[in-house]
């Protein structure tokens, strides 16, 4: 069997892998022992919660609180967990601390699976990885559990800051705090920003951390000035990009949130400033990867709705626990449409000219996406015909990009349309990751033929 295993491609194993987890969870939540007192759920609800966590997407058709057991809500955790990471990383992690040695098929896998072309250093690379994410969600959890002990006690406040610092990092999208979610804390600034932070954190990718990791203590032992400019520009290139694109999500984000919700009095409207700042940050951060709510989301203005229909697609960075199609993904087209509008014959972006098969390859890939969405959307459309088309749009979205926000729709569809989602789902999920693969080996596996130059007319 393992044999037979290591001779498929990086791809297969990446979809194999989630397969694997996928169905184990599926097993576990279905357990006696994983249910709540009173839970409804079907075996097929089973299935589908446990495609939802390990694509850390966050829809459900019954709320965790009331559906699962301590003990089910722990195999949703390490769901969570596993799915954020990838089954590959964490055995190659596993494997690598007892000071095994992983074949180089099972290492592009792993690889392939964070978005990493360089095999140099492996295994402290993988260390790395799980001693971030260990840190971080450690911290989360500290902070959180000032909030949630005093409010729940012991036993289950510490688990609830564990639960949600996990889903925060992960962009995972669930909470265990019940159908209100976590709107009873819309004005706790610890539980925003941690939150918030959390989310970010796990949105910017491996490589945006270790590479601000290594300049910050460059910086350290500089002995020139130290300025914010010498910092970002000794960032790499990708860095930079990923940083810029997602402060810029985020700052817009927020203000169109705050300007359009201002004075509507079902969302924000009563609020202080502060508070209807502090509630948009959150929203924005949130609605862009993970899907964790303040606010009552089906009462928000239908251009909200579009806004955040366009930032989920957008989504995290490449090589996190975030969906969507990927801040660097997006930067590459609209990068393309600029030159191109110059007249420019390459892409030029800080004084770097981007590869040609890069700028394509990213095109293609949002294309891709771009038709997956609205085929999904076209798909459910025809199964939902009396549910508004924007809300139908935003559930697509929302499982595609593994968001996991729903607009009280998931619920309520039949057994086909949740087929479909979590179709979506695990496409979303994999889809991004192996298509960037798949185009980044062309080049390698087929010869480039050149015919004589063919005109269309086009526009």
């Amino acid at each position: 069997m393992w044999k037979w295993f290591n001779k498929w491609n990086p791809s297969q194993k990446i979809v194999a892998s989630f397969a694997v987890v996928i169905v184990i969870g599926f097993v576990f939540l279905s357990l006696p022992i994983s249910q709540a007192p009173g839970s409804e759920a079907t075996y097929f609800d089973h299935f589908f919660h446990s495609v939802s966590l390990v694509s850390v997407t966050g829809l459900v058709i019954h709320p965790v609180s009331t559906t699962y057991s301590t003990f089910g809500q722990v195999v949703t955790l390490f769901l969570m967990q596993v799915g954020g990471l990838g089954l590959m990383t964490l055995v190659a992690s596993i494997v690598t601390a007892f000071g095994r040695k992983m074949a180089l098929r099972n290492r592009l896998a792993v690889l392939e699976g964070i978005n990493r072309d360089d095999s140099t250093d492996f295994r402290t690379f993988l260390k790395n990885i799980i001693r971030y994410v260990v840190v971080i969600e450690g911290v989360g959890f500290f902070l959180l559990s000032f909030r949630f002990v005093p409010d729940y006690g012991w036993g289950k406040g510490l688990f609830t800051a564990l639960y949600l610092s996990v889903s925060g990092f992960t962009n995972g999208g669930f909470d265990n705090l019940g159908t209100n979610s976590l709107t009873a804390y819309v004005h706790d600034p610890l539980v925003n920003m941690v939150l918030s932070a959390l989310i970010i954190l796990g949105g910017i990718g491996f490589h945006v951390w270790f590479d601000v990791a290594s300049i910050s203590r460059k910086w350290h032992k500089h002995s020139g000035k130290k300025t914010f400019r010498y910092f970002f520009r000794n960032l790499s290139l990708h860095s930079r990009l990923a940083i810029i694109v997602s402060l810029l999500l985020i700052v817009s984000g927020t203000l169109l949130f705050l300007l359009v919700e201002y004075n509507n009095p079902d969302t924000i409207g009563p609020f202080s400033f502060g508070q209807k700042l502090l509630a948009s940050f959150f929203q924005t951060v949130t609605m862009r990867t993970a899907g964790l709510t303040t606010i009552r989301f089906t009462e928000v203005y239908p251009f909200t709705v579009f806004s955040f229909i366009l930032s989920m697609f957008i989504g995290g960075s490449p090589g996190s626990t975030a969906g969507g199609l990927k801040t660097t993904t997006f930067a590459m087209v609209v990068l393309l449409i600029y030159n191109e509008l110059r007249g420019q014959k390459n892409v030029h972006i800080w004084n770097h000219t981007i590869p040609d098969q890069l700028v394509r390859s990213a095109l293609v890939i949002f294309i891709i996406f771009l038709a997956t969405f609205l085929g999904g959307t076209g798909i459910l459309s025809i199964l939902n015909p009396e549910v508004d088309f924007i809300v139908l749009m935003f559930e697509v979205i929302s499982a595609i990009t593994t968001v996991g926000m729903s607009a009280n729709l998931t619920s309520s569809l039949e057994m086909t349309s949740h087929i479909a989602l979590m179709i979506l789902m695990f496409v979303g999920r994999i889809g991004p990751i192996t298509l960037a693969e798949s185009l980044a080996r062309k080049d390698r596996e087929t010869t480039n033929l050149t015919y004589k130059a063919g005109k269309i007319i086009i526009g």
